[in-house]
């Protein structure tokens, strides 16, 4: 028995078939993960997914912004967010008198849910930011409906410590029906979640109709 030679014809028509193939398996799980995150769902990843997965396709220069030099949990005081030009100072806040977390004391600062999870330790560091004033006043979080799956989150303390995070879900509720005990988690995977105003402006109630809510996983 042998195996006989393709001739020069066969042998490009079958790369040029393989070829196809891996370019329409890749386009479906683009497809299937672009979709998934219009609709608003959290997506978990696993660690190879989060270092390698095609659903983030990290470029270089990313990969370089989340070189972290602390895998200690830490008090952050300022928030990166490359991919929508975000570099703010963050304020430590705890309730209001209703109940709800504060907000940071202006429009380019984000604020940190102190009585919380530290970034880095089990559960969730929660992040909020103003959107804008309902009026022509811009918030540090204008435009973090932009952010997509991969983009990077770096938080950094008073010495210098990074951790950093990428995005793996998104989800915008009802004002009056985020999942709190989800949101401001105390266990589980170490993340970040950044919260702030979405929606229609409620004149009656002073305040917009929905939350976004964007869940980034600590990427070790």
């Amino acid at each position: 028995m042998y195996a006989k030679s393709l001739s020069p014809f066969w042998v490009n028509t079958l790369a040029i078939i393989g070829a196809l193939v891996v370019v329409v398996g890749a386009w479906n799980i683009l497809s299937l993960t672009t979709a998934a995150f219009a609709h608003g769902q959290i997506i978990t990843l696993s660690a190879n997914e989060l270092a390698l997965g095609p659903a983030l396709a990290l470029d270089p220069t990313v990969l370089n912004q989340l070189s972290a030099t602390s895998t200690a949990p830490l008090t952050p005081v300022r928030l990166a967010i490359p991919a929508i030009g975000v570099e703010a100072t963050v304020e430590q806040v705890g309730l209001k008198a209703d109940g709800s977390m504060a907000t940071p004391s202006n429009f380019e600062n984000v604020a940190w849910y102190s009585l919380g999870a530290k970034p880095g330790a089990p559960g969730n560091a929660v992040i909020d930011g103003h959107v804008n004033n309902a009026l022509t006043k811009a918030g540090v979080f204008e435009h973090l409906s932009s952010l997509t799956l991969g983009d990077a989150l770096i938080v950094t303390d008073s010495s210098g410590n990074k951790l950093s995070y990428v995005v793996v879900g998104t989800q915008a509720y009802a004002a009056n029906a985020a999942p709190d005990g989800a949101i401001f988690a105390t266990s589980g995977p170490s993340q970040l979640v950044l919260i702030t105003c979405d929606g229609q402006w409620d004149t009656a109630n002073h305040q917009f109709d929905k939350r976004l809510v964007v869940t980034a996983r600590l990427v070790h």
